[in-house]
């Protein structure tokens, strides 16, 4: 049986072999992951949460009552809006490769793949979604949650089952998403 048999549960535990081999690997080409089976539909619901959020300004027309608003509250110190925008993309700049990754590893044809979760990335991912959660629901921000995303945050349960419940494996470096 495959590793995705394994995953999805098909397997007995008399069909997993163990030979006692052991191989050395180089650390620098290779790295632990969670493997995760993931239907494409979840990934493509993270992705269009990811571009909903990206077209959605922080700013916009509430700039200049938001800078005079801070000011106010820090006596007078300014306050660069510009920076603090740039801090509210970061979980969505951290999120971005992940997906771009995943979703070049599972075929538009195939309906479930495999992707392979880094230890902190469910921690990346799972910001993201606060954050686009507080935004939907703050009343000024023009942000609004994309209709899919209950299969976005279904993927983010996923991946945090997979993190806490499941081993991990080595894999080559090529099937992890880029570290930031």
């Amino acid at each position: 049986m495959g590793i995705l048999e394994t995953m999805l549960g098909r397997s007995s535990p008399s069909t997993v072999r163990e030979d006692g081999r052991t191989y050395t690997l180089p650390r620098d080409i290779h790295g632990f992951a969670y493997p995760v089976a993931v239907p494409r539909v979840e990934l493509e619901a993270f992705q269009e949460l990811l571009e909903a959020e990206d077209e959605a300004p922080y700013l916009g027309e509430g700039e200049t009552e938001l800078r005079e608003a801070v000011e106010d509250v820090l006596d007078d110190e300014t306050f660069d809006a510009d920076a603090w925008a740039d801090r509210m993309r970061e979980p969505r700049q951290r999120a971005q490769p992940v997906l771009e990754t995943w979703l070049s590893q599972v075929e538009a044809d195939d309906d479930i793949g495999v992707v392979y979760l880094p230890s902190d990335t469910y921690e990346v991912l799972a910001s993201f979604v606060k954050v686009c959660r507080q935004r939907d629901e703050l009343e000024n921000d023009p942000f609004e949650l994309p209709e899919n995303t209950p299969r976005a945050v279904s993927l983010l349960k996923r991946l945090e089952r997979a993190s806490n419940d499941q081993y991990r494996v080595v894999v080559h470096t090529d099937l992890l998403p880029p570290k930031r």
